[in-house]
């Protein structure tokens, strides 16, 4: 058995040991976090930010263009497009459906069309449709090479810039021009693409927000992580010693809500523990004790019976069968106990008339309680029928008239009365002993329980009664209790529902 403990415990320590701690959950929890948000960042600063450019510079051209068309009646149009050029970083022509350009503005040398002629003009005239809508087409170019200074200063371009290669969206739509009754077209362009720079700039600026970011997530993670697990693994360390029956209150166990409850858990459980084993040792002394005295009793009354002749009476033979029958009690509810605790014991419910039994039970152990001077007293008279497991009842009936035997005052007497209602019928049994303790009361019924005072012999059965009467109680789901007061005695009771006809 210890090598077979010892092989479990290996594989524990094995099994657990390959497996990540709060710490490092909780770490590796938030570098995935911070893994997806900066792939997002990535996601909107390199693939995404291309689409951003094209659908801001688009709205744009088109804002520009609805304002032109709305003014191209007036005279004053070519002021606003100056404007609107200058503003949104674009360049505006009107061409007539010739190709001449009958003006332009804004920030041409900025655009694909620093020189349009009648061929390239007469083309985009062509792609505006005549229904009065936009036709925006996405374009690729180089641009030309020009100096710093004011916008048409008659300097040439020296060239282009070789791998430079730059996009823009292209507008184009048809409008009716102030003073001439053909439409021409309006023609709008504008840059989307970023400049080299600046996705340089941004690619630099992403970098040193990767590295803020797994710097911050470590701090963070790490301190989180200490905080966190702290308290649990304090725990951890002190619930080892549960199986000890001991459990000392961690120094950070109040961090949290969820670890005070949890230590407040494990308190309880160490105390309970500690009481079941105490009364467990206590229950074991007290059996041993009744099973002694009996047996001694059987061996001495034998021994007397086996070397005096004149002792093998009839009254030395009822004796030693009696203490038989006390034994044979004990293993009884020994057994029961047993079966009770792992939920084998199985009802058999039928109908039968209570008083009845409750009268016979008691007309028995008066008569074998009798000769030590006990006195049963039994109030009922009505025939009352319920309905539950005969032999089970009978077994409740006979540890309760036990236990107020084993316990009633100096005048060895013991009340059983019965009583209806509200269709149920209550069974009480009083005893004149000194009561119990109020704060012992709710623990009488209660598993190797046991009063304070010092250990008393059995009348009948084995002390295992009260525990072993609950659990059959409870699975009638019948009521069930005790009242008492100290100097005055004890009334046990429990109620079953009556079965008329």
């Amino acid at each position: 058995m210890r090598r077979n403990n010892r092989r479990n415990l290996a594989y524990r320590d094995t099994f657990f040991a390959g497996r990540v701690g709060i710490r490092g959950k909780i770490l590796i929890y938030l570098l995935i976090l911070a893994g997806f948000m900066l792939s997002l960042v990535w996601l909107s600063q390199s693939a995404l930010l291309f689409n951003i450019f094209e659908r801001s510079a688009a709205s744009q051209v088109t804002n520009a263009a609805r304002q032109l068309r709305d003014q191209m009646r007036e005279e004053w149009a070519e002021p606003l497009a100056e404007r609107l050029g200058a503003e949104n970083d674009m360049g505006i022509w009107l061409l007539d459906q010739d190709g001449n350009i009958l003006f332009s503005a804004g920030r041409i040398r900025y655009t694909p069309f620093e020189k349009i002629d009648r061929e390239e003009a007469a083309v985009w005239f062509s792609k505006a449709p005549e229904n009065g809508r936009a036709h925006i087409e996405n374009i690729r170019y180089i641009p030309d090479i020009e100096d710093e200074g004011p916008r048409n200063t008659g300097r040439e371009a020296p060239g282009r810039r070789e791998g430079a290669e730059e996009q823009a969206l292209v507008l184009v739509q048809r409008s009716t021009v102030s003073g001439s009754e053909e439409p021409g077209v309006l023609m709008l362009t504008t840059r989307i693409t970023p400049l080299r720079s600046t996705r340089d700039a941004m690619r630099n600026q992403f970098l040193l927000i990767v590295l803020a970011v797994l710097l911050a997530t470590g701090l963070v993670g790490y301190t989180m992580a200490s905080s966190v697990s702290e308290p649990i693994i304090e725990t951890n360390q002190a619930a080892l010693a549960l199986s000890r029956s001991r459990y000392t209150r961690p120094p950070h166990s109040g961090g949290y809500r969820e670890i005070a409850e949890l230590n407040d858990t494990l308190v309880r459980a160490a105390e309970d523990l500690n009481r079941v084993e105490d009364l467990q040792r206590e229950l074991i002394a007290n059996i041993s004790h009744d099973l002694r005295t009996p047996l001694t009793m059987i061996e001495g009354y034998a021994e007397a019976m086996r070397d005096i002749p004149d002792e093998n009476t009839p009254e030395n033979m009822q004796i030693i069968i009696d203490e038989t029958k006390r034994l044979s009690s004990m293993v009884s509810e020994v057994l029961d106990f047993s079966r009770l605790r792992t939920g084998n014991l199985e009802l058999k419910p039928v109908r039968f008339d209570l008083t009845e039994l409750v009268s016979s039970i008691c007309e028995r152990i008066s008569k074998m309680s009798g000769v030590e001077g006990y006195t049963v007293l039994f109030d009922g008279q009505e025939p009352l029928y319920v309905k539950a497991d005969y032999g089970r009842i009978e077994q409740v009936v006979y540890n309760l008239l036990g236990n107020a035997l084993t316990y009633t005052g100096n005048d060895r007497t013991v009340r059983v009365s019965e009583t209806r209602k509200n269709g149920r019928i209550r069974v009480s049994i009083s005893d004149s002993g000194e009561g119990i303790a109020p704060d012992e009361l709710p623990y009488i019924w209660d598993r190797y329980y046991r009063s304070r005072e010092n250990h008393r012999r059995a009348i009948i059965g084995s002390g295992l009664g009260l525990n072993i009467c609950r659990s059959i109680l409870e699975k009638h789901q019948a009521p069930y209790g005790a009242d008492s007061e100290v100097g005055k005695g004890t009334v046990f009771w429990f109620e079953l529902p009556e079965s008329p006809e």
